[in-house]
């Protein structure tokens, strides 16, 4: 039902209720005492008694707790990989009911919590003291840089200011290792010579043709014979070692001169160019120059080393700056929101249940692809079930929370149940160009109602209610002039007019009104009614509506 039409049957309730209300006290009426001038009067007596005010509106039951579930914190589309209810299912708080692929949002919460871990390191590092250890550290850490200064600019005093003395004096001590090397690889070469003759002649006679010869010119017996072969194999295999020997080592020293001859002659040729360049003076040939800036340079980097080393040994003498310190913690900060944001992102893959209750539908299917804020799943608790009454903008000021109410539902006619307004809503909604305001009523008693949300429900509230108060029909009260009278019946002489006597009115359910003042108990008032004449279509004369006045004197509220 739309709320457009629920507030036209609203005004259409309170209208009859309230020409309900006119017609009953018309037939409490008793005979008219005079009807001359087509005036009805009746006499009553002002009683106490208790009064109450209400609202009749239509609403429908809704279920107090209902929720459309969807995947609110997608960075991006997505392809729903499962669904495990359908509508009807009954699940639990906490229940996963549908996920989406978790891969991506669980690589951003990995790389966010490794930038957590990083700056809570850094963080740390600025905001820790020094230990024994890191001190000493960070003093030979400038002992070190000094040196590395010192031997820097004693290589750049060397190019700038060079030792021509040492330099000839390296030069001839270089020339003479070379001539000494020169004879020793010379003599190397003819000892190598000689001790290869001397092997060939050593081993001629051990060769087995010369060892043939001399045994068959000997004439000896078998054993003598077998024991002159052996020793003489034996000589021959030792000779032939021998002269292995002889050689490989006599190669090893002719190599090792010759490589003693190369580097005097590479050394002889470094201090034959160092003392020219030094003679020539610093950067005037091109590796000169390059060997001075090389120098600087080294210089240079030296010095920038040890002013590095004595900030850091400073810094932990005095500790990191505020500033520095300061630009951590929120950079560490925030990157914990990141983390909390990766961490929910990636909780949000799954779509569980906030409470327990019944799916009322489902929207999507296993392989859509949906976006974040789609709704997946509406989810309702059936357990506690409420009725939303559509309220105008006239009538909702005079309801207020804690009101009592009395719901009836067409679908269950003849029955009763107790409610109460839950809240007052201070914003409405403009329907079809009227101020519409939702009233959330509570529901007891229909626990065992079958009851199905959507269905329409009928609210009467009790806006407000007098006990022991002044009653007098509605209908004796009239309004002159912005005020409000009664006739009060001349008990001196009833024949005389009524006196019109102000009052002051408080609640009115249409058919009494609460006199605040100007009238008593006992009070004996006059109504009068008056008829209109009017002509049928065969001229016979009819009398109108009497409750016709009435109903446009108080079509205006009577409250205070």
């Amino acid at each position: 039902m739309s709320k457009v039409l629920r507030v036209a049957l609203i005004v259409l309730t309170v209208g009859l209720v309230s020409v309900g209300g006119y017609w009953t006290y018309q037939n409490r009426l008793a005979s008219p005492a005079g009807a001359a001038g087509g005036v009805y009067t009746q006499v009553v007596a002002v009683r106490r008694g208790s009064l109450s005010s209400t609202v009749n509106v239509v609403g429908q039951l809704e279920a107090a707790q209902r929720a459309e579930l969807a995947f609110s914190r997608m960075s991006s589309t997505a392809r729903l990989a499962s669904l495990t209810v359908k509508p009807g299912n009954v699940v639990t708080a906490g229940q996963v009911l549908a996920t989406i692929d978790p891969a991506p949002y669980q690589q951003a919460y990995d790389q966010a919590r490794s930038d957590v871990r990083a700056a809570e390191k850094t963080l740390a590092d600025l905001t820790t003291p020094p230990t024994a250890l890191q001190i000493a550290q960070a003093a030979l850490a400038i002992a070190k840089a000094d040196v590395q200064l010192g031997q820097a600019k004693d290589a750049l005093d060397k190019l700038l200011k060079p030792d021509i003395a040492s330099l000839q004096a390296a030069v001839a001590t270089a020339q003479s290792a070379l001539t000494k090397a020169q004879a020793d690889l010379l003599a190397r070469q003819q000892d190598t010579a000689a001790k290869d003759t001397l092997t060939r002649l050593i081993t001629a006679e051990a060769t087995p043709t010369a060892l043939y010869n001399r045994l068959a010119a000997e004439t000896y017996s078998d054993a003598y014979y077998r024991d002159r072969l052996e020793m003489a194999y034996n000589r021959m295999m030792d000779a032939q070692d021998a002269r292995v020997t002889n050689e490989l080592q006599a190669q090893i020293n002719l190599l090792q001169a010759q490589i003693a001859v190369r580097k005097s002659e590479r050394t002889l040729a470094a201090a034959q160019i160092a003392l020219a360049e030094a003679r020539a003076g610093p950067g005037a040939t091109p590796a000169s120059a390059l060997a001075l800036a090389q120098a600087r340079l080294a210089v240079q980097e030296a010095e920038v080393a040890r002013l590095s080393a004595q900030e850091a040994r400073a810094k932990l003498s005095v500790g990191a700056d505020a500033v520095v310190v300061a630009n951590a913690q929120a950079d560490l900060d925030k990157k914990r929101l990141a983390l909390a944001a990766a961490e929910a992102a990636l909780t949000g893959t799954k779509l569980t249940a906030p409470f327990e209750g019944t799916v009322l539908q489902v929207r999507a299917a296993v392989g859509d692809q949906i976006s974040a804020g789609t709704a997946i799943v509406t989810l309702a608790n059936l357990k506690t079930l409420q009725v939303v009454a559509a309220i105008d903008e006239i009538t909702i000021r005079r309801v207020a929370a804690a009101q009592e109410v009395v719901v009836t539902f067409d679908a269950f006619p003849g029955q009763r149940f107790r409610g109460q307004v839950q809240a007052a809503p201070l914003q409405g909604e403009l329907q079809g160009g009227v101020m519409v305001y939702d009233v959330p009523i509570s529901l007891t008693g229909v626990e065992k109602l079958p009851l199905l949300v959507g269905m329409t429900a009928n609210a009467q509230i009790q806006v407000a209610r007098a006990v022991d108060a002044l009653l007098v029909p509605a209908m004796a009260v009239q309004r002159s002039g912005g005020v409000y009278q009664a006739l009060v019946l001349n008990e001196a002489d009833p024949q005389m007019p009524a006196i019109a006597v102000p009052v002051e009115v408080g609640l009115s359910d249409g058919v009494n009104v609460q006199i605040l003042s100007g009238l008593q108990a006992g009070d004996r008032i006059v109504v009068e009614i008056e008829a209109a004449q009017t002509t049928n279509a065969n001229n016979r004369g009819t009398m109108q509506n009497p409750f016709s006045n009435i109903l446009r004197q108080f079509s205006r509220p009577m409250g205070r």
